[in-house]
């Protein structure tokens, strides 16, 4: 069976939903450990390469674009953060932006 991107992209975004070790992860669900990092590095290569799609699939990206709030009751509204494939974290207000570049920080800690 040829497993692809979107099958692997599923895995990886497990892996860092989930905090776990990817030789543990792959021992537990019966996967390849050299599959995972070979699959991982080509995800990476994809997104992070010179070119990149305007919407990336099946990815997770670090990149961020400014927003400006006009007033102090615009941050209490309900926010979601798309973090990977099937991963959503549901927020009740805006987060701040330092709070958004440490998640980032840490989601390409965990994709590496």
């Amino acid at each position: 069976m040829n497993k692809g991107i979107e099958y692997w992209s599923e895995h990886l975004a497990a892996i860092a939903a989930e905090g776990i070790e990817t030789k543990a992860y792959a021992r537990r669900e019966s996967l390849s450990v050299s599959a995972l990092y070979y699959w991982r590095k080509r995800i990476k290569a994809q997104t992070h390469g010179p070119v990149r799609p305007a919407a990336p699939v099946n990815c997770i990206s670090s990149a961020f674009m400014p927003v400006q709030v006009k007033s102090a009751m615009a941050n209490v509204v309900p926010c979601s953060v798309v973090l990977a494939p099937g991963v959503r974290l549901e927020l009740s207000q805006l987060p701040t932006p330092e709070w958004l570049a440490a998640l980032g920080v840490a989601l390409n800690r965990q994709v590496r």
